[in-house]
């Protein structure tokens, strides 16, 4: 189930968000204190549950049918509390100011259903038709606190879940045989389908599922024995996400229903996602600093982070499985084996200081080898490796080398309680990217270059005081209007110019939001070039409210109300120009890999249009135009005849074709000769990567059959590190861009 919320939920477990708003956050942090960890073998707690699980897979679906395993879901007065301060703030106060009237009752009621079977894949078009009389009364229900509608629908969801999958076990246990000479095909995308009629359509499209899922395995040569006991994995893993949630994610769910429907960037976050969208924001967390991924029943260590208490301790890595928990010294130790990953989390993060004991059994042994406890005392964890960082490359232009500065930067981010309390080491992203500037500047490197690709932003005032680096203090970077039409100006802070040579900036579809500020700030005061692909086109600007705020605590002790991320203003560009929907366009193109009219700010049916208003008094460092004319000229005549520029440019359209299918052939041997096809092309690929002297990190790859936390954790991690370490060919051509500048600073 694709759920955005869901998503939200697990932001530091994998990556990122897709789109981090520029916003300032309220939420604090504590503070850091010295580490200690020692280690005692037992032991496992968890082993008796082996033999159960073992069993429990052979009969799939035999503890979900006894209704008293799922979760029980309800309301709290915690969640109305949180309905209606939603509501009062998204109809009063928010940007565009929406009733919640009819009109958009019709709209949560859809939304929600979309939210919870985007793939049309569970509901009947009769099931939705049963809830239909309250479609109208849905804002009046948010507007009371009364969500009981919402739990009503989820649990017949729930019932569906259970019955689908039901009907697949059922199917992988019959000794079922797929006719793969059939010609049929399978949609991969139903978003945008009618809801289906019956169940015997609804069968046929999970019957095809279950086919192409077979068939991708079958292309990758698995015998039927492997493919039947990684499916009933799979889709017992697959069933256990949806059935685990419990009537926190319900009350979520919903009320982003609600804030979805007001504006594309306004999100509803749950207590634990609220916790969750900060850890992201400020890079630091309160726990034993290691990543987890669920690997079937398991919660899988995939990265330990250096310098972390867990890393410290020696004696925890990547592929170890985490099997139990216990608090302080004494504490007993829970088995977590089939827990959600994010309610493990919850219980391995703690206040710094504290002591965590947890069990774990060695990736490189197996499940059924011996565990071992490590005690650990929680400490503050900086996520270093999500922070800025630093390569050089030597280009050559007009016979001249030149050292250019490439520096990467995944998103704004901005420790706003490290700052307050003044901490030395608060993580601030103007703060790293100085002391890059600064490195750079003693290399006497000729320009830089900034990767903003798939950085989705962050934090404004980090926007302004990163552009400040660059022009100079006290600067307009960005007006912002409210919505009753008041005009204010963010300025850069009191830091001088740091970096005074050419500046490329790189950004992609993804780059939104503070991204786009910077980007527009580097080409409204001629400072920079911007290469790449037009970015995102989110032209708005949200704050983060703690909903607790707006409780009387006299009367409710402790209220778990959670946090609200609301559109209060619209941004604009110094030049008058908002990047709403039309984000920033680069003033030299390169190959796109997405889909603009379905990816973007313009794909949304609720965004806000474009505008303008009057420009700000700015300064002109350079006369850009007849620079990029020139600077044009020299990359098309470079990308002609650049074998390397080619190639990139056939790989990136090779791999865009690919990923813009809707559907897929369920006949084995037309697969078979697309996939021989995609081989042959890959192999020339990499043949000519070869050639050419290149990483031979690809662009894509062939599909093994297998779903996240389903591969071999060792290749994944090395990939991902081939990736990091790898300058890929838009990198080293924005350096050549940024050495053709050179002659004109």
């Amino acid at each position: 189930m694709t759920i955005r919320s869901r998503l939200r939920l697990f932001t530091l477990l994998i990556s990122s968000c897709f789109v981090v708003s520029a916003c300032e956050s309220s939420v604090l942090h504590e503070q850091p204190v010295q580490t200690a960890t020692t280690v005692t073998q037992v032991d496992s707690v968890g082993t008796p549950y082996l033999a159960a699980l073992e069993k429990a897979n052979k009969a799939i679906t035999a503890k979900y049918q006894n209704s008293e395993i799922l979760p029980e879901l309800s309301s709290r007065p915690d969640y109305s509390r949180a309905s209606i301060i939603t509501s009062r703030i998204l109809s009063g106060f928010e940007y565009s100011k929406q009733p919640l009237n009819d009109e958009m009752a019709g709209r949560i009621f859809d939304a929600y259903f979309d939210a919870l079977d985007p793939q049309r894949m569970y509901l009947l078009k009769d099931d939705i038709s049963k809830f239909r009389p309250m479609r109208l009364k849905t804002a009046e229900m948010i507007a009371h606190g009364d969500l009981d509608m919402a739990y009503e629908i989820f649990k017949l969801y729930r019932e569906r879940v259970l019955e689908y999958y039901q009907f697949v076990f059922d199917l992988l246990d019959s000794g079922h045989q797929f006719d793969f000479t059939k010609n049929e095909t399978f949609s991969l995308d139903r978003k945008k389908l009618p809801w289906v009629k019956t169940k015997d359509e609804l069968q046929n499209i999970w019957r095809q599922r279950v086919k192409n899922d077979y068939l991708r395995l079958k292309l990758v040569n698995r015998t039927d024995e492997e493919i039947l006991e990684r499916l009933r994995r799979r889709y017992v893993n697959n069933q256990k996400l949806s059935l685990q949630f419990n009537s926190e994610d319900v009350a979520e769910l919903f009320l982003n229903a609600y804030a979805d429907s007001t504006d594309p960037h306004t999100s509803y976050f749950s207590p634990t996602s609220a916790k969750n969208f900060n850890v992201q924001l400020s890079l630091s967390v309160e726990g034993i600093g290691a990543v987890l991924q669920k690997r079937d029943e398991y919660a899988q260590i995939r990265e330990v982070v250096a310098g972390g208490p867990a890393a410290k301790s020696g004696q925890i890595k990547p592929g170890d499985f985490l099997v139990a928990v216990g608090q302080g010294e004494e504490g007993p130790m829970e088995d977590v084996i089939d827990w959600r990953l994010s309610d493990i989390v919850d219980k391995v993060r703690g206040q710094r200081g504290t002591v965590v004991r947890v069990e774990i059994i060695s990736g490189d042994e197996g499940v059924e080898s011996q565990s071992r406890i490590v005690r650990i005392v929680r400490d503050r964890v900086l996520m270093e490796d999500q922070a800025a960082r630093l390569k050089t490359l030597e280009v050559e232009a007009d016979d001249k080398k030149h050292t250019i500065g490439v520096i990467s930067i995944p998103s704004f981010y901005e420790d706003f309680e490290g700052r307050s309390n003044r901490r030395d080491d608060y993580k601030s992203l103007t703060r790293d990217v100085k002391k890059l500037l600064e490195e750079l500047n003693k290399q006497n490197a000729s320009a830089v270059v900034l990767d903003l690709r798939n950085n989705g932003g962050g934090s404004l005032s980090e926007a302004a005081n990163l552009s400040g680096l660059f022009v100079g203090p006290m600067n307009h970077i960005v007006q912002v209007k409210d919505n009753n039409d008041r005009i204010s100006h963010v300025r850069s802070n009191h830091q001088n110019i740091v970096w005074d040579k050419p500046v490329v900036v790189m950004v992609n579809r993804v780059s939104a939001s503070a991204s786009e500020i910077f980007a527009a700030v580097m080409q409204d005061y001629g400072r920079g070039i911007v290469v790449g692909d037009d970015t995102w086109g989110k032209g708005t600007v949200q704050t983060l409210t703690n909903l607790s705020d707006f409780v009387n605590t006299n009367v409710v002790s402790n209220p778990e109300v959670g946090a609200l991320k609301w559109t209060i203003q619209m941004f604009f560009r110094v030049n008058g120009a908002s990047t709403q929907s039309k984000g920033v366009v680069p003033d030299i193109h390169f190959p796109s890999q997405f889909n603009h009219e379905e990816f973007g700010e313009s794909s949304y049916p609720n965004a806000l249009p474009w505008t303008k208003i009057a420009p700000v008094r700015h300064r002109q460092f350079k006369d850009m135009k007849p620079i990029i004319e020139a600077v044009t000229k020299r990359h098309k005549e470079r990308s002609k005849s650049s074998d390397t520029w080619q190639l990139y440019v056939e790989e990136v359209e090779y791999s865009t074709e690919l990923s813009q299918r809707k559907s897929v052939s369920l006949n084995y041997e037309t697969r078979l000769q697309e996939r021989k096809d995609m081989e042959i092309k890959r192999q020339q690929f990499d043949e000519r990567r070869k050639e050419l002297g290149q990483s031979d990190v690809g662009i894509f790859r062939l599909d093994d059959g297998l779903s996240v936390g389903e591969g071999n954790l060792q290749e994944e991690l090395e990939n991902e590190k081939k990736r990091k370490e790898n300058i890929d060919t838009p990198t080293r051509e924005a350096a050549n861009i940024a050495a053709d500048l050179v002659n004109y600073y």
